[in-house]
Protein backbone atom coordinates (compact mmCIF):
# COMPACT_ATOMS: atom_id res chain seq x y z
CA UNK A 1 0.00 0.00 0.00
CA UNK A 2 1.51 3.33 -0.97
CA UNK A 3 1.56 6.37 1.32
CA UNK A 4 -1.32 8.16 -0.47
CA UNK A 5 -3.58 5.11 -0.27
CA UNK A 6 -2.74 4.65 3.40
CA UNK A 7 -3.43 8.33 4.11
CA UNK A 8 -6.75 8.20 2.23
CA UNK A 9 -7.75 5.12 4.20
CA UNK A 10 -6.92 6.88 7.48
CA UNK A 11 -8.80 9.99 6.35
CA UNK A 12 -11.88 7.94 5.43
CA UNK A 13 -11.78 6.20 8.83
CA UNK A 14 -11.54 9.63 10.51
CA UNK A 15 -14.53 10.89 8.50
CA UNK A 16 -16.58 7.83 9.46
CA UNK A 17 -15.64 8.35 13.11
CA UNK A 18 -16.64 12.04 13.01
CA UNK A 19 -20.04 11.21 11.49
CA UNK A 20 -20.62 8.30 13.85
CA UNK A 21 -19.82 10.51 16.84
CA UNK A 22 -22.10 13.30 15.58
CA UNK A 23 -24.89 10.77 15.07
CA UNK A 24 -24.48 9.44 18.61
CA UNK A 25 -24.61 12.97 20.03
CA UNK A 26 -27.77 13.79 18.09
CA UNK A 27 -29.33 10.50 19.16
CA UNK A 28 -28.74 11.45 22.80
CA UNK A 29 -30.22 14.91 22.15
CA UNK A 30 -33.26 13.32 20.48
CA UNK A 31 -33.85 11.08 23.47
CA UNK A 32 -33.77 14.04 25.88
CA UNK A 33 -35.90 16.38 23.74
CA UNK A 34 -39.58 16.67 24.55
CA UNK A 35 -40.47 17.55 20.96
CA UNK A 36 -39.50 16.25 17.54
CA UNK A 37 -37.25 19.12 16.45
CA UNK A 38 -34.23 16.88 15.81
CA UNK A 39 -36.20 14.95 13.22
CA UNK A 40 -35.80 18.00 10.98
CA UNK A 41 -32.10 17.13 10.69
CA UNK A 42 -32.67 13.51 9.69
CA UNK A 43 -32.67 13.72 5.89
CA UNK A 44 -29.17 15.11 5.29
CA UNK A 45 -27.72 13.15 8.19
CA UNK A 46 -29.14 9.96 6.72
CA UNK A 47 -27.87 10.89 3.26
CA UNK A 48 -24.33 11.36 4.65
CA UNK A 49 -24.53 8.07 6.54
CA UNK A 50 -25.75 6.25 3.44
CA UNK A 51 -22.91 7.63 1.31
CA UNK A 52 -20.36 6.60 3.95
CA UNK A 53 -21.89 3.25 4.78
CA UNK A 54 -22.46 4.31 8.39
CA UNK A 55 -25.37 2.76 10.25
CA UNK A 56 -27.52 5.54 11.75
CA UNK A 57 -28.08 5.11 15.47
CA UNK A 58 -25.19 2.66 15.62
CA UNK A 59 -23.18 2.17 18.78
CA UNK A 60 -20.51 4.70 19.74
CA UNK A 61 -18.20 4.11 22.69
CA UNK A 62 -16.45 7.50 22.78
CA UNK A 63 -17.21 10.76 24.53
CA UNK A 64 -20.33 12.65 23.48
CA UNK A 65 -19.12 16.12 24.38
CA UNK A 66 -18.75 17.87 21.02
CA UNK A 67 -20.87 20.07 18.80
CA UNK A 68 -22.39 17.75 16.18
CA UNK A 69 -22.55 20.55 13.58
CA UNK A 70 -18.82 21.18 14.01
CA UNK A 71 -18.16 17.45 13.60
CA UNK A 72 -20.09 17.41 10.31
CA UNK A 73 -18.16 20.52 9.17
CA UNK A 74 -14.86 18.84 10.03
CA UNK A 75 -15.90 15.72 8.14
CA UNK A 76 -16.91 17.82 5.09
CA UNK A 77 -13.52 19.56 5.09
CA UNK A 78 -11.78 16.18 5.25
CA UNK A 79 -13.87 14.82 2.36
CA UNK A 80 -12.85 17.76 0.19
CA UNK A 81 -9.21 16.79 0.78
CA UNK A 82 -9.69 13.14 -0.24
CA UNK A 83 -7.84 12.10 -3.36
CA UNK A 84 -10.45 10.12 -5.29
CA UNK A 85 -10.45 8.69 -8.79
CA UNK A 86 -12.43 10.60 -11.41
CA UNK A 87 -15.31 8.13 -11.22
CA UNK A 88 -15.74 8.91 -7.49
CA UNK A 89 -15.92 12.70 -7.86
CA UNK A 90 -19.72 12.61 -7.85
CA UNK A 91 -19.65 10.63 -4.59
CA UNK A 92 -17.24 13.12 -3.02
CA UNK A 93 -19.39 16.08 -4.10
CA UNK A 94 -22.61 14.43 -2.88
CA UNK A 95 -21.02 13.51 0.45
CA UNK A 96 -19.61 16.99 0.97
CA UNK A 97 -23.04 18.48 0.20
CA UNK A 98 -24.79 16.08 2.61
CA UNK A 99 -22.32 16.80 5.41
CA UNK A 100 -22.53 20.57 4.96
CA UNK A 101 -26.33 20.46 4.75
CA UNK A 102 -26.52 18.30 7.88
CA UNK A 103 -24.37 20.84 9.75
CA UNK A 104 -26.66 23.65 8.57
CA UNK A 105 -29.78 21.71 9.63
CA UNK A 106 -28.31 21.06 13.08
CA UNK A 107 -27.43 24.72 13.55
CA UNK A 108 -30.97 25.76 12.59
CA UNK A 109 -32.43 23.42 15.23
CA UNK A 110 -29.90 24.60 17.83
CA UNK A 111 -30.61 28.26 17.01
CA UNK A 112 -34.38 27.76 17.15
CA UNK A 113 -34.03 26.17 20.56
CA UNK A 114 -32.08 29.20 21.82
CA UNK A 115 -34.81 31.67 20.82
Amino acid sequence: MNNQTSRDSEDRARIVNLVTKAEAIIESLEQRATDLRWSMTAFNRYRACELLGVTPYGPYAGELDADPAALFDEAAAAVIELDVPIEDLGWRLALTDALEAAATDIRMVQDARDV
